[in-house]
């Protein structure tokens, strides 16, 4: 393996993290476009935001050490807003 492809990888999640984290975050996704919205008054960028920090949520999910998922997922949502 090529040294791209380790870095390529390294935001890819296995099969169980993956369902952890639709059964873990993705519920929240309304909360984090309702979040962007109220913050920044813009739909069109709350959307934008809320992409963001749902990609931002993925690629560091092996970062969640359990807790509560919206709690980081609005965070991340806050931070993304900034």
């Amino acid at each position: 393996m090529s040294d791209s492809d380790q870095g390529k990888g390294s935001d890819v999640l296995d099969a169980q993290d993956r369902t952890r984290f639709e059964q873990l975050v993705l519920p929240h996704l309304d909360a984090a476009f309702n979040l962007a919205r109220w913050l920044l008054r813009s739909r069109a960028d709350s959307e934008d935001v809320a992409q963001e920090a749902m990609l931002r949520a993925y690629r560091f999910f092996r970062g969640f050490h359990g807790g509560d998922a919206r709690a980081w997922l609005l965070q991340i949502v806050r931070n993304t807003c900034y």
